[in-house]
Parts: structure tokens; sequence; C-alpha cells
């Protein structure tokens, strides 16, 4: 793993499923049935005096996103300790479009390459500015200087 990724311990995985049940309002046997697990597995999950059983898959993590309307974006990092923004640039080197519109989903791979590289000097750049033109629904970069 890497960028600030880590596997979670026995106690922070138990830590990050009990922050769920109550972000979720679900009961353990709910939880476990958003998982499409048998209904104790939640309860065996958060007992440290219990034998460890496996945790949730990335297939149990989507049903349970999809049941409960958390997103498995933040699954992923609440149990399994992997960083959004990881999956974020990994999507983004697979060329996959954020979700900002159908626009972007036409752009080529350099237009969009060029976009990415764009947002990167904007994050980096203190002085950079986005001015938007209110009529005709534009927006451009300008430097801060007094000369833009």
């Amino acid at each position: 793993m890497e960028r600030g990724d880590r596997v979670l311990d026995d106690e922070e995985f138990r830590a990050g499923l009990a922050a769920l049940l109550r972000r979720t309002g679900l009961s353990q046997r709910g939880l476990s049935a958003a998982f499409g697990r048998d209904p104790g597995y939640v309860q065996a999950l958060l007992d440290p005096t219990r034998p460890s059983r496996a945790r949730p898959t990335p297939d149990d993590l989507a049903r349970a996103a999809d049941a409960t309307g958390t997103t498995l974006v933040e699954l992923l990092e609440a149990l399994w300790g992997i960083a959004p923004d990881r999956l974020a640039d990994e999507l983004t080197a697979l060329g996959v479009a954020r979700s900002t519109g159908a626009q972007l989903n036409a752009l080529t791979d350099a237009q969009r390459e060029a976009i990415v590289d764009y947002e990167a000097f904007l994050a980096t750049s203190g002085s950079a500015k986005v001015r938007t033109n209110q009529r005709a629904g534009t927006v451009r970069a300008v430097s801060g200087r007094a000369d833009s």
C-alpha cells in the first residue's frame, strides 16, 4: 500500500465499523444483512474476545453502500484504510472521468490530461484565481497580477 494507505489493525477496524453503525442508524443485524452476511456477522466482528472473522469484501462493501446510502469510497477508507485520494488518482490515471458531466466524457485523453495538469497547477498556485463570467457562462483562470 502507498500514499497514506495502511492496513487497519483490529481495533481501528472495529472503531470504523462502530462508527458506520452510528452513522447509518442500522442495527448490527441490519448491517450484517446489508453486507449480505449472516445475522451475527457484525456482532462477531465487533467482539474482540471472539475469534477473528473475515473482514467485509469489496462486494460486501458495495452492497452495504447501496443499502445505506454511504459511498463505497467512504467504506473503503473506514474499513480497509484505502485513502479516497488514491482512488481518485488511480481513476484519473485510467482516464475515468470524475462526475463532472457528460462533457468530459467527450474529451480526448490528451484533453483530459491537460485538465488534470491545469487542476494541479491551480492547486499548487496560491495566487491563481478563477473568474466566472455569469452572462456568458464561462470560466477563466487569471493570474492575480495587476495586468490581468
